[in-house]
Formats: structure tokens, C-alpha cells, sequence
């Protein structure tokens, strides 16, 4: 792709481009391999934070990196740079929420890998045809059997008792179990209860794990009493989640990074003199592990008799792409989002219940509406004619329309909510400019016409 978002032609990620070194319990060493050109500039991210950019790098020459392991694997992203004037001192790749609004006239590629951070076993092919030969015995052959160094305990004086071949003559000296306290019950002589018309259905709810945000790494010392982050939707590919302020007073800043684009792009957002009032973000899940990070910092600048944050141990550091302008008490935390609910809305077993049964049917006739194409054109503006192929929804994904030749996308609006729309691959691009919004049917907060 050429800065601007013009298309050029792809180029396959070279073979050995990226080799394995050391496997450790939360993270990865690779070698990344410079296998484009003969000169190219290149630019690593291996983490939210970590971020390598080299300049006129040599065909063959390598660059060590560590990549942190979540679920089991380690994403990384490479930008190759083929133009002979690139400067690293004015590359963006790092600093943008699409890789299309890289500023400048630079031909790029750009590469999101996802290596697995166990080790997998691999087949070593069909046995020989006869077992190899070797030149010279392990040992020579004994003259006679091997003996023991020490006999066996010697024999019983008398054979074993076999099986006998036929039942013992009496009975035993004592009963098998002990009698029982009472007489049991006898059978009814007629059935009790005739059978239903219809198999009896009960309600069972199945057991499944809390749909909650886990913590995975905290910097700093305060430690929350309830969660500052929830989760409100989930579909495979992204999840959307809120902020909220659980300190008990006014914090001076918010700062929530997140995965925002499918080539590992991340957005940071401050929200000033945060409050009780929640923040909405939805970000991009990882294609394997269906899970997305989340980092958070919460900042006092102000001491007051309601400060919570300690001077000397709440000194986490935000990165430079979050615009943060004041040293201030800072708190980090890092969270992992699942992308897929663990307790789906089916977990209950259906049941005869006429009121159950009308609420199912005005969700499923929410989520039967669509919007039209002018209408979505309408709300986002007509797309401009352009060869790009790769759209930000693709048919193959969410297919819709009488021919299956369009592409279903989500798109929120503070009037509506969400809102399902059926449109062609190219008006799927406006969804770049909508955090909210994503590929595929609305899973929640649906409008209806």
C-alpha cells in the first residue's frame, strides 16, 4: 500500500522472515529477518509500547525482539518501507489508527503475525523400510541363560487355591449385607400418575464462567475494590466495553488504549475530571485467541483529603501517544477482554411460558430489521469510486441481500443505537471513521424501524 491508502501489489511474507528463539511462560523470543529487498526501511511493534523503527536495513540482517504471550499466542506487527528516501525519524507506523493515514509518498507492506507461544508436534515421516544395521553387537551373546544375581523368595509350601469349578456347597457363615431397618415399599398395582401428552420440560441453567475483564498486569500499588472496566458486547471479532470511575471521587485524567484496527493499530483517549459517568469504547479482537488488551491509567494530579493515589509508589509512566502533558500520581492497569460470551443467551433450556416466549419473538423481529443501503449512504456519505479490493467488511464474512453479493456492517448512532445495515463491500469503509461500529449483524442494542 502507498501512504494515502492506494493500493500496490502484495507481496507474500518471505519464508524464514520470522524464526522462534526462546519460549518462556508469558512471552517469545524471535529473530526478524530483513528478506524483502536489498534496502529497505523497517518498523517493528512487538507490544501497546514497544515499537523499533530502522532505516537503509540490508537484505539479511536480523533484529531480536521479545513479544508478550497472551492465550498462547504473541502478535506482532512489520511495515517494509521500499522507498530509498524513507527516514525513520518521520514514520508514523506506530502512531496511527489505520495504516491508510500514514502521511508522506512511501510504498509500504505491511504484515500482522500471530505466532503460537507452545511448542507443536510435528510428524517425522514413515519408518525406514528395515531397521538399520549396526556394525557391531552391543555385547556379545552369553554362553548360557542369564541368571539372577539373588533367587526369588522361595516357593509356597502348598499351590495356590485355584477357582473352584463349581458353587460352594452351603451357604455362607454370614450374610453378604445386613437386613434392612424396615420392609421396603412395595409396587403400586396400578401407575400412580398417567403419562404426559408431551415430554415434560424443565428449566436448567447451565454453569458457565463469569463474563468479566481479567487483570493481567497492574503498575503502581492503589488497587480498585470494584472493576473499572464492562464488558457490553461481544461478537467474535470485536468487543465493546465501558470505563467507568470506581475511585469514589473525581480523578483528573482517564486514559484507555486500545486495539482499534486489524493490523495490530491502537488508539489512546483522555477523558479529563472523570466522573461517575461512563466512557463507551469498542476495540478490535486478535483472529486466534479471540481476546482483546486493554490498558488504563487512571491520574491524580491534585492532592486532596479524598486522594487515593500514594506519591512514592503510584508512578506508572504513559506512553507519548496518549498526549499526556502533566507529571501526575498515575496508576496503570491492563486488561484482558474476552471476545466471545461464555454464557450465551440460550444457556436456558426453553420452557412453556407464553410471556418467555413473546420477549424472543420481539428480539428476533429487532434483529430481522435491517437498514437500507441509501439509508446507511445517507447517515455516513456516499462512498467515492476508487480499485481498492480490500474492503473493510468482505462479503465472504458477512454475507446478506436476496444474492448474498452484499456485506452486513453495524453502525451506531446516539438516536438509534445499533443498527444492522445491508450495503455493498465499498460502503463498509465509512466504518474506519466510527470507533463503534463493526463488521457483521448488530449482536445487541438493536433499532427498530
Amino acid at each position: 500500500m502507498a501512504t494515502g491508502g492506494v493500493a500496490m501489489e502484495l507481496i507474500t511474507l518471505p519464508e524464514g522472515t520470522v524464526t522462534t528463539t526462546n519460549l518462556f511462560d508469558r512471552s517469545i523470543d524471535l529473530v526478524i529477518s530483513q528478506l524483502w529487498d536489498d534496502v529497505a526501511g523497517v518498523a517493528i511493534q512487538s507490544g501497546l509500547d514497544s515499537c523499533v523503527i530502522n532505516e537503509e536495513v540490508l537484505i539479511g540482517t536480523t533484529e531480536d525482539i521479545s513479544s508478550t504471550c497472551t492465550q498462547g499466542y504473541a502478535g506482532i506487527t512489520v511495515v517494509v518501507y521500499f522507498n530509498e528516501t524513507f527516514n525513520k525519524d518521520d514514520c508514523d507506523a506506530c502512531n496511527v489508527d489505520e495504516l491508510s493515514e500514514l502521511g508522506g509518498d512511501s510504498e509500504f507492506c505491511a504484515y500482522r503475525i500471530e505466532i503460537p507461544c507452545e511448542t507443536m508436534e510435528v510428524e517425522c515421516g514413515e519408518p525406514s523400510a528395515a531397521p538399520s544395521g549396526s556394525y557391531y553387537p552391543s555385547s556379545a551373546p552369553t554362553d548360557s541363560p542369564t541368571v539372577s544375581v539373588s533367587p526369588t523368595n522361595s516357593p509356597t509350601a502348598t499351590p495356590t487355591a485355584p477357582p473352584t469349578n463349581s458353587p460352594t456347597d452351603s451357604p455362607t457363615s454370614k450374610p453378604t449385607d445386613p437386613p434392612t431397618v424396615s420392609p421396603t415399599s412395595k409396587p403400586t398395582d396400578p401407575p400412580t400418575v398417567s403419562p404426559t401428552i408431551s415430554p415434560t420440560i424443565k428449566e436448567r441453567i447451565i454453569d458457565c464462567p463469569d463474563n468479566e475483564a481479567i487483570l493481567v498486569a497492574k503498575e503502581g500499588e492503589f488497587m480498585y475494590d470494584d472493576i473499572p472496566i464492562i464488558i457490553n458486547m461481544q461478537n467474535g471479532t470485536h468487543v465493546s466495553f465501558q470505563v467507568d470511575n470506581t475511585f469514589g471521587s473525581t480523578v483528573s485524567s482517564v486514559f484507555t488504549q486500545y486495539h482499534s484496527g486489524s493490523f495490530g493499530e491502537t488508539e489512546c483517549l483522555e477523558e479529563e475530571n472523570a466522573d461517575a459517568d461512563p466512557i463507551d469504547f469498542t476495540a478490535q479482537c486478535m483472529r486466534n485467541t479471540k481476546i482483546s488488551i486493554v490498558n488504563i491509567w487512571i491520574t491524580e494530579c491534585e492532592q486532596s483529603e479524598f486522594s487515593f493515589l500514594n506519591d512514592n509508589v503510584d508512578n506508572a509512566e504513559i506512553p507519548e501517544c496518549c498526549h499526556s502533558g502533566l507529571e501526575c500520581n498515575t496508576v496503570q492497569y491492563t486488561f484482558k477482554l474476552p471476545c466471545v460470551d461464555a454464557c450465551p443467551d440460550d444457556r436456558l433450556e426453553p420452557r412453556s411460558d407464553p410471556v418467555r416466549k413473546l420477549a424472543h419473538e420481539m428480539i428476533r423481529e429487532k434483529k430481522a430489521h435491517e437498514g437500507s443501503t441509501s439509508e446507511f449512504e445517507e447517515i455516513t456519505g456516499q462512498p467515492e469510486p476508487n480499485d481498492i479490493e480490500d474492503h473493510f467488511c468482505v462479503i465472504e464474512d458477512y454475507p446478506c441481500g436476496v444474492e448474498n453479493d452484499k456485506v452486513h456492517v453495524c453502525h451506531y448512532s446516539a438516536r438509534d443505537g445499533y443498527k444492522t445495515f445491508c450495503v455493498p463491500e465499498g460502503d463498509s469503509d465509512a466504518l474506519r471513521f466510527y470507533p463503534k461500529d463493526y463488521c457483521g449483524p448488530c449482536v445487541g442494542g438493536y433499532a427498530t424501524a
